[in-house]
């Protein structure tokens, strides 16, 4: 996925930066390298990807993102139900395929299909550190906006937000 095809998301609306964009694939493509995962996916709560790693063999990655935010909606009213604030982390167990998947910073998703080669705590461990390195770019990143504004010129020397609209996704 190219930076032109990044979600505008609502209600909060976030326009990337070219460098935060470079900066999220990287933190995705160290995250889907370290774990020799098939496919580490970024998206927004309404399931909009925002960037993807890995070769993603014979995944619907549109299908993906949606199923997986349907997932985390519902976890979120089942966690309610029992009394807890949240369910941080999912995870689904298959027999070649499995997937986890973590919030960041509470508007995005991570998700991560894997194989049975690697240890379901390897990736508990690869998701924790890059969901701290992806927390930290959206706290950056919303900083950045905050003080300079969308139309101004970022810190990271980027002069063009990438906007879009849901048509663009589409």
């Amino acid at each position: 996925m190219s930076a032109e095809h990044l979600p505008l998301m609502s209600p909060n609306n976030i326009v990337l930066y070219e460098a935060e964009y470079l900066r999220l694939k990287s933190i995705l493509a160290m995250t889907q390298r370290d774990l020799r995962a098939e496919l580490v996916l970024l998206i927004n709560r309404s399931g909009q990807q925002i960037a993807f790693e890995g070769p993603a063999r014979g995944i619907d990655l549109t299908a993906l993102a949606s199923l997986a935010a349907a997932n985390i909606a519902a976890t979120d009213g089942l966690a309610r139900l029992v009394g807890e604030p949240d369910f941080s982390i999912l995870f689904h167990l298959g027999e070649r395929r499995s997937i986890h998947i973590s919030d960041v910073s509470k508007k995005f998703s991570l998700v991560v299909v894997f194989d049975d080669s690697v240890s379901l705590g390897m990736v508990r461990l690869r998701v924790k550190r890059a969901t701290a390195y992806l927390d930290e770019v959206f706290r950056g990143f919303q900083r950045k906006t905050e003080t300079t504004g969308f139309g101004a010129k970022a810190a990271s020397g980027s002069t063009s937000p990438i906007y879009f609209t849901d048509e663009d996704i589409d």
